[in-house]
């Protein structure tokens, strides 16, 4: 960085410009220059670049080293004013020839006329007669022209120089032009001859960076401001030096010495002396600099420059060029798309055009969008910012963004296109659509507007079908209202309008009124179905029917009822030649009840076909079900690594907020935390849902798992508060089905460890009660093991062995994995260790298989108490990884270095090629290209496994 004096070398609005700093190598260029033309061989270069930059600051600068070198320095500095006066710039640069001490040289040669308004032709003669006086001039001493905004030359005067610039070579004659970057007037003869000539250094002078626009406010002010302070300034100047000028006079006007500025103060003086100092600088360019930067400033972000340029009202080039000055002036971040980098810039830009212009600016913006073939959102948002006007092609437009918002169940950006559109305002007959599609929308925003907007739409209603579809939305509001009898009212009023030969139409009314009951108030849902006799008899022969069956099955897992009739209810609504011939729904439920029931292997049949070609049709909430269901089965099948992988894609699938995340995010924190990627686990409980709960069943898993962390982490207190949480959501919604959440076993085991053990075995035994009602050999299993941990002795081993039995002829490995370790260690401490080795080592394979470290470590030091001899532990495949090989190797798979993966883990990059070199062996592959097929490949063929030890009688 080149530091020069720091007192005023220009002045600009009445103000020293700031010392040059940054500006290194445009110094370079013109101390080259001066070397060549002390040594004979002329040269020229041209500075571009837009107001307030500084280059008249840089022809100081150059003036002042050119005098250094003994070399004679003629300057010129045009203006506005003199563009139209003949030789206006050559006199500047040779009046001060025309001293006494050159009116007495006999080789003075000719001067300039008086007035050229009468030549015809170029004057060639009088051309090569001016260069002559320099050439002469220069025998004595190098000659140094700086001419500073050379666009505002006359014309003869830039046809002499230009003529000029082609005869330097070899003479001790240079020359340095300083031009305006977009400063409205054509390219000159004299810029078109210095672009011509390849040899000439171009220079464009660029902001100044935060750490230079220190130095040059330190060089103003005599002393450094504080560096939050000077990099509030930075903020608001985009660097620009011109600006920056007018800030150091704003600062030194106030009175109070730079260091003790505080960055608030800074904040109000960068924004008092940008309002003085912008529009000053803007105007110095031509008219396109200003239009462009006060439509940049209405659109808040320019895409691309014919939208920049349509929206401004100029022509292209012009626009490309004022946004190279703006850019050049540190105005305006680099793009596309573009933006303004100063809030302060902004403020002064709005403020002076007015709400009035800014609306004009971006209706035009809006049209420009449409007709360059914009997605319809992207113009949306832009009307969204203007005020309605009535034409006909904005409510198609709004209409078409609300669709495509509603299909990424985004209903707040659907419900401000469809409040837009509705304002326009539209045609009568198109009013009642979008007044529903809004109520729709606000369902889970404003669930009182929604209502009135609905019972509006629907009072007007006549068709009987139009009525069933929208009649379940309205129900949904008045439940989010608090108002579940008048939404049962509403769905029993409909259903007796609908009549007999439209059964289907009534099938699918009872099934959306069911899944809306089941949202709040699931034991309504059981009420309302009871009386209505819904269920009847149903053959699942029509969608209606299936989804009315799928609904069903769901309600019956949710509210805990039999695992059995929840399963029979989902096979009747998969009866049917491919799911892609369903509404999504009815599988999702139906795959929820298989799930739960214990039927893994069909519920991970019914999910792999819907997402077996990697795009699950139906809105974003149903695909995020799908892959979190996907997740839990292979969480449940022992295969923790795809549960991971798909849990984190179920949270990708749609937007925050939506109803299924906390049942995704669940998913994940349960499979890190079998992984033993606990600090993984912990930042997942705090930053992927952090929206207040709601009542929906999908946030009972998520306090469940959060409980599971805590307790891991050795938090029980905390624990038992998630559980606590999670036990008011499933009593009060009345889904307490402990196939979903056992949280009374987890509750169990936190109660164990803080020394409440009537209180575990009373939750426990609780917990028992309601999973053999529901039925699922999986539910049972789970409780049983946790009443063979809360016992000891052959207590133990009978309910263990039961959970074994039970658990044996399943595919839930993960679980079976579990209950053999804790079998295991209860055999051992009956004194039976044979037997208990024979659990164990079955425990540590399943455990190893399926790459859940914790529970293998802890297998594993279990069999070394019994005295055994294990095998050596897994050496190949997924499971045979430690936890920081396989974080490392993670890492690899994403595309990071070793040096990056080093430094995010805060490990030697030796480290990091020696634990990939043990990932590549035991993975058998070759380099990381394979890393990331191999770490998602499932677990291997699962161990086979022995006959369970018969659980000796108790005594008495």
């Amino acid at each position: 960085m080149t530091r020069e004096p720091t007192q005023p070398i220009d002045t600009m609005y009445g103000a020293a410009m700031t010392p040059l700093v940054e500006r290194g190598f445009d110094l370079e260029v013109l101390d080259a220059l001066l070397r060549r033309v002390v040594e004979g061989d002329g040269t020229a270069v041209s500075v571009d670049a837009p107001a307030g930059a500084g280059k008249s600051a840089l022809l100081a600068e150059a003036a002042t080293r050119a005098r250094q070198r003994k070399a004679r320095v003629l300057r010129a500095r045009c203006c506005p004013q003199e563009e139209r006066v003949p030789w206006g710039t050559v006199r500047q640069l040779l009046d001060p020839l025309l001293s006494d001490e050159d009116l007495d040289r006999p080789d003075r040669g000719p001067v300039p006329p008086s007035d050229g308004r009468g030549d015809q032709a170029l004057p060639v003669e009088r051309f090569h007669g001016l260069y002559l006086v320099l050439l002469r001039l220069s025998r004595n001493a190098p000659v140094v022209l700086l001419i500073d905004d050379a666009h505002h030359a006359d014309d003869l005067s830039q046809q002499w120089l230009a003529y000029l610039a082609r005869r330097l070579d070899g003479v001790r004659i240079a020359l340095v032009v300083a031009t305006r970057t977009a400063c409205g007037a054509a390219r000159g003869p004299l810029e078109a001859a210095l672009a011509a000539c390849p040899e000439f250094p171009r220079l464009r002078l660029r902001p100044l960076s935060e750490r230079g626009t220190a130095d040059a406010l330190a060089g103003k002010l005599g002393q450094a401001l504080e560096q939050d302070s000077a990099a509030m300034c930075h903020a608001a100047t985009g660097g620009n030096p011109g600006l920056l000028g007018a800030v150091a006079d704003a600062v030194a006007r106030t009175g109070i010495p730079a260091a003790q500025v505080t960055p608030e103060q800074a904040a109000d003086i960068c924004s008092r002396a940008v309002l003085r100092a912008l529009p000053r600088l803007l105007g110095r360019h031509g008219p396109a600099v200003t239009a462009v930067a006060t439509a940049t400033a209405a659109l808040g972000r320019a895409t691309g420059l014919p939208l920049l340029a349509r929206t401004a009202g100029i022509a292209a080039p012009a626009a490309e060029e004022a946004v190279t000055a703006l850019e050049d002036a540190g105005l305006l971040c680099a793009g596309p798309p573009w933006h303004l980098g100063s809030a302060a810039v902004v403020r002064v830009l709005t403020a002076r055009a007015g709400e009035h212009t800014l609306d004009a600016l971006r209706s035009r913006a809006a049209e420009a969008l449409r007709d360059l073939g914009a997605a319809a959102p992207e113009i949306a948002d832009m009307l969204l910012l203007t005020p309605p006007d009535g034409q006909a092609w904005r409510v198609p437009v709004l209409r078409e963004a609300a669709r495509i918002a509603e299909e990424g169940s985004d209903p707040p950006a659907a419900g401000a296109y469809l409040t837009r559109a509705l304002a326009e305002p539209p045609a009568d007959t198109d009013r009642p659509a979008l007044l529903a599609r809004l109520g729709i929308a606000e369902v889970h925003l404003d669930p009182d507007s929604a209502a009135s907007r609905l019972r509006t739409v629907l009072d007007g209603e006549e068709d009987v079908r139009r009525r069933a579809t929208l009649a379940p939305h309205l129900a949904e509001a008045l439940v989010r209202t608090g108002r579940p009898e008048a939404a049962v009212a509403l769905l029993d009023d409909l259903a007796g309008q609908i009549g007999e030969d439209d059964r289907e139409t009534l099938y699918r009314l009872w099934a959306q009124g069911i899944l809306v009951l089941l949202e709040e108030t699931p034991h309504a849902a059981d009420a309302w179905t009871a009386r209505g006799d819904i269920a009847g008899d149903l053959a699942g022969t029509s969608p209606g029917q299936r989804l009315l069956l799928a609904a069903l099955a769901l309600k019956a897992t949710l509210t805990g009822q039999c695992a059995h009739a929840a399963a029979d209810l989902a096979d009747r609504a998969l009866a049917r030649p491919a799911p892609s011939q369903e509404p999504a729904l009815t599988t999702a439920f139906a795959a929820t009840a298989l799930l739960h029931a214990g039927r893994l292997t069909d519920a991970a049949r019914c999910c792999d076909q819907l997402l077996g070609d990697g795009t699950p049709r139906g809105p974003a909430p149903v695909r995020s079900l799908f892959l979190a269901l996907r997740a839990k089965i292979a969480h449940r099948t022992g295969d923790i690594t795809s549960a991971l992988s798909l849990g984190r894609q179920a949270l990708a699938a749609a937007p925050p907020g939506q109803r299924y995340q906390p049942y995704a995010t669940a998913q994940v924190i349960h499979a890190l935390l079998d992984l033993g990627a606990r600090e993984e686990a912990e930042h997942a409980c705090h930053t992927s849902y952090q929206s207040p709960a709601g009542h929906h069943w999908s946030w009972a898993p998520l306090h469940a798992a959060r409980a599971r962390n805590h307790h891991t982490q050795g938090n029980p207190h905390a624990a038992l508060d998630e559980l606590g949480a999670c036990a008011r959501l499933m009593r009060d919604g009345g889904y307490d089905n402990p196939a979903l959440v056992p949280w009374r076993s987890h509750a169990a085991l936190v109660h164990q460890c803080l020394g409440n053990h009537d209180t575990a075995v009373e939750l426990a035994d609780e917990e028992l009660v309601r999973a053999r009602r529901w039925g699922a050999p999986h539910t049972v299993a789970t409780t049983l093991r946790i009443l063979g941990r809360l016992h000891t002795g052959d207590g133990a081993v009978a309910a263990l062995t039961e959970a074994a039995s039970l658990l044996q002829g399943t595919p839930a490995r993960r679980a079976l994995a579990h209950t053999l370790a804790d079998l295991g260690e209860a055999l051992h401490e009956t004194g039976r260790p044979t037997e208990a080795r024979t659990a164990l080592r079955q425990a540590l394979d399943l455990a190893d298989a399926s790459g859940a470290a914790p529970l293998s470590e802890r297998a594993h030091r279990a069999l070394l108490a019994t005295g055994a001899r294990p095998r050596r532990r897994r050496q190949s495949g997924v499971g045979a990884l430690t936890e920081r090989e396989h974080r490392i190797a993670a890492l690899a798979a994403t595309g990071m270095d070793n040096q990056a993966i080093a430094t995010a883990l805060f490990v030697s990059r030796r480290t990091v090629e020696f634990h990939l070199t043990h990932v590549y062996r035991k993975l058998a592959i070759d380099g990381r290209a394979e890393l990331g097929t191999a770490l998602t490949t499932g677990p291997r063929t699962q161990p086979a496994l022995p006959a369970l030890p018969r659980p000796t009688p108790r005594s008495g």
